[in-house]
């Protein structure tokens, strides 16, 4: 949802200010990281709450998803497409075992990708749209737009669970 700020912006610039926002959002999480512990990293708040890791690898995955739905909607417009179970992909993907650093590259690396990719987007690009199976008719600017509530909700995540974990570390 755009910020009520950004109401007053046309399409392409609303665009514009979203694409720079997602730009750095892969330093930010990366940032949480620099003085995790493995443990830290791993430690999970609650048994089925995400760990650090794992919400780093949710993200890998959506950047995934939304990349899929950014090029259906380019390609296919007007496509039906299924939302995905998010615990599930975390959960089978292992991301506790994979180094964080490996997760943080790719997701670096899809990150830009997808920048480059809307930022080539002509204005009339950006009303195509995808059907999405539970949110419905979403164009290529919802998808961006969503996709930065996406980072900041799970930033804020990342930053509580991260804090948490610092605090319930073992001493000694």
């Amino acid at each position: 949802m755009p910020v009520s700020s950004d109401l007053h912006l046309g399409p392409p610039a609303r665009a514009a200010k979203v694409l720079a926002d997602l730009s750095r959002t892969p330093a930010h999480v990366a940032e949480v990281f620099e003085d995790l512990s493995h443990w830290e990293r791993i430690w999970r708040p609650g048994p089925d709450a995400w760990n650090c890791a794992e919400i780093a690898g949710h993200l890998l995955d959506a950047e995934i998803a939304f990349a899929y739905r950014l090029r259906m909607a380019l390609a296919e417009p007007g496509k039906l497409l299924d939302a995905f179970d998010q615990d599930a992909w975390v959960s089978t993907q292992r991301y506790s075992e994979v180094p964080v650093e490996e997760t943080l590259a790719t997701f670096a690396a899809l990150r830009r990708n997808l920048v480059l990719q809307v930022s080539r987007v002509t204005d009339d690009e950006l009303g195509r749209h995808y059907i999405h199976s539970s949110r419905g008719h979403q164009t290529i600017l919802d998808l961006i737009e969503f996709l930065k509530t996406h980072d900041a909700r799970h930033l804020v995540q990342l930053g509580k669970v991260s804090e948490h974990a610092r605090q319930a570390r073992p001493i000694g």
